[in-house]
């Protein structure tokens, strides 16, 4: 009889506090506990918006690349002449037109940077031969690719309800990515390096948008493993994807879901780094030696290179200078106020990125993330260069991803005029280092 009375009064006080059908509190315990909206139901406003900026994008990138007369592939493109001798069954260049961070060895020059734009332009010589393949036109569309997936990146973290922006406001973030950053210049070239981390850019934003939609996390993994075979170091990425696959709405963040969820998506990563050193061992007879060491870099960075090695403290103080308090010079020839050839603050060139600053919750993404862009600067301030010739900082596209969604959640419910002024600032930025980078009529 009392062990009723008690069932009794514990159910009438459950009811008591239970949200009252069509309280505020009811609609947000339903939303938990609703199912998750799918990121790529085919919503037509949703295909209609990453289409056009897609366009707008490849518009933008192919007319900068046209304006300044930089249509042709550069000397220095590599990855279509790698392309075609991966289709001859070689791993090597055969009578490239430059030698410039190419590797000699046995006799023959390689292509140090791994391979995976090669194998994106392999279907592309396949069909046309390098002679029909422009890795500008290639660079221009990967760029376009890039921008519409940072869009459906923030249409993800919205659809999760981790940040609050509409859908205007995602846009003027989306500029932010597309033209407020070195991502537009580097978009525009087809050079080996700047192809090599746009589409890097590729595969880090297809993994977040895959972990932040729940899609699996072998998929994620695969996606990483995807980006790793441009620049092996972004798999530090791995903090955001995993905690963004695993916060739960109820419940949270759990550890032991997140070691279960890692495990599975290191499957793909562990296939991906064998087959890196094999690829390595395939060249130099070492499955850790990936030819930078003996890279044929300019002299100007040649000496601390063979002196320090690729990665020493001894490069950190001029790094973070370059990373955060380079300005810009003046043109040895006119006087006039020009970019550092050797590249200059992320304040100035992208200032919009301090409003990450204020991200707080979901508490545990925004570590994850934090965590994540920490772990990617780490190499790169102990890197031997700053990125050389380059506008801006370009290397901070290794850790634009993580950053990207620290700015979203930091902006809190809408971009505020400062916040469009800053990005406002930082597009002008970029679009003097898109006429000043190699413009031909500066350059020579």
């Amino acid at each position: 009889m009392k062990s009723e009375e008690r069932t009794a009064r514990s159910e009438e006080r459950e009811r008591l506090q239970a949200p009252r059908p069509g309280s505020a509190a009811f609609e947000a315990h339903r939303a938990r506990l609703a199912p998750e909206p799918s990121l790529f139901a085919l919503r037509p406003s949703l295909v209609g918006a990453t289409l056009a900026i897609f366009l707008v994008s490849l518009a933008i990138y192919g007319a900068s690349a046209v304006a300044l007369g930089r249509t042709a592939s550069p000397e220095e493109s590599y990855f279509d002449r790698l392309a075609d001798s991966f289709l001859h069954g070689r791993l090597y260049l055969v009578a490239p037109p430059s030698n410039h961070d190419l590797t000699k060895h046995a006799g023959h020059w390689y292509v140090p940077f791994p391979p995976l734009p090669a194998l994106m332009l392999v279907p592309w010589v396949a069909a046309q031969g390098i002679r029909g393949v422009n890795t500008v036109a290639f660079a221009n569309g990967v760029g376009a690719v890039n921008v519409a997936l940072a869009f459906l990146l923030l249409e993800a973290l919205a659809r999760r309800g981790w940040i609050a922006l509409g859908f205007g406001d995602r846009l003027w973030l989306t500029a932010l990515w597309g033209v407020g950053s070195v991502h537009w210049y580097m978009s525009t070239l087809g050079s080996v390096w700047f192809v090599s981390q746009i589409s890097t850019v590729t595969f880090m934003l297809l993994a977040a948008i895959l972990a932040a939609t729940r899609r699996g996390p072998f998929w994620v993994g695969l996606a990483l493993m995807a980006a790793m075979w441009a620049r092996p170091l972004v798999v530090l990425v791995f903090p955001l994807l995993a905690v963004s696959g695993t916060l739960e709405p109820v419940g949270g963040w759990k550890p032991s879901r997140a070691l279960r969820w890692s495990l599975i998506a290191a499957i793909p990563l562990v296939f991906g780094v064998l087959a890196l050193l094999g690829y390595n061992a395939a060249r130099f007879g070492d499955p850790f030696d990936f030819g930078y060491l003996t890279q044929n870099v300019a002299r100007e960075v040649a000496g601390d290179l063979r002196r320090y090695g690729q990665f020493n403290l001894h490069y950190a103080l001029k790094n973070l200078w370059v990373m955060f308090l380079a300005g810009p010079g003046t043109d040895p020839k006119t006087g006039a106020i020009a970019p550092m050839v050797e590249g200059m603050s992320l304040l100035l060139t992208t200032p919009a990125i301090l409003i990450a600053l204020w991200a707080r919750r979901p508490r545990p993404l925004v570590v994850a993330a934090a965590l994540s862009v920490l772990l990617l600067a780490v190499p790169l301030v102990l890197y031997y260069n700053t990125g050389w010739w380059q506008f801006g900082y370009r290397f901070s596209l290794d850790f634009m991803t993580p950053l990207f969604v620290l700015i979203a959640i930091g902006a809190g419910s809408r971009v505020r005029w400062p916040v469009r002024a800053l990005i406002g600032f930082g597009i002008a930025m970029n679009a003097w280092g898109v006429w000043w980078f190699l413009n031909p009529a500066l350059f020579g």
